[in-house]
C-alpha cells in the first residue's frame, strides 16, 4: 500500500523547484538573455564533428534564470529550461552577428524544437537588440 502511495506522489508532484521559476507560454514572447552559438554533430552519424561529421552550428540564447513553459493543444509543457535555439532567416544571421556574446533582448514567435532543432524550445525572432546590462 505504501509503496503504490510512494508512486502516486513521485508521478503528480511537481519537479523538485518547480515552483521557483516563471512560467511562460508558447507564442509572442520577449526576453533577454546572452547569445551564444553552439556547435553540434550533423551528418553522416550525428555523433562527432571530430570523427568527420558535418559541423551544424545554431545561436542560443542563454536565459539568466530557468524557465517553464505550459503545454498548450498544440506543443507539450517544458521544464528547467535554461536556453532557447534562434531559428534565424540568412538576413538575419548577417545582421545580428556583431551581438554574439552580448547580453541581448529577443522578441519574437516562442515554440517547441521537435526534430528539426537542437534544442526543446525555438524562438523565430523579429528583432534582437543589445541591452548592455549584465545579470
Amino acid at each position: 500500500m505504501w509503496r503504490t502511495l510512494l508512486v502516486i506522489v513521485l508521478f503528480t508532484a511537481p519537479p523538485a523547484g518547480a515552483l521557483e521559476y516563471s512560467c511562460l507560454q508558447y507564442g509572442p514572447i520577449d526576453i533577454a538573455g546572452t547569445l551564444v552559438r553552439h556547435t553540434y554533430a550533423g551528418p553522416p552519424d550525428y555523433e562527432s564533428v571530430t570523427k568527420g561529421d558535418e559541423p551544424r552550428t545554431v545561436w542560443v540564447l542563454q536565459l539568466d534564470e530557468r524557465v517553464c513553459v505550459d503545454a498548450n493543444t498544440r506543443y507539450p509543457r517544458e521544464v528547467i529550461q535554461l536556453e532557447i535555439e534562434l531559428a534565424l532567416t540568412p538576413k538575419q544571421f548577417e545582421r545580428y552577428r556583431q551581438l554574439l556574446g552580448q547580453r541581448v533582448r529577443v522578441s519574437g514567435e516562442l515554440e517547441h524544437g521537435g526534430a528539426n532543432y537542437q534544442k526543446r524550445l525555438v524562438i523565430a525572432p523579429r528583432d534582437i537588440e543589445k541591452t548592455g546590462v549584465l545579470p
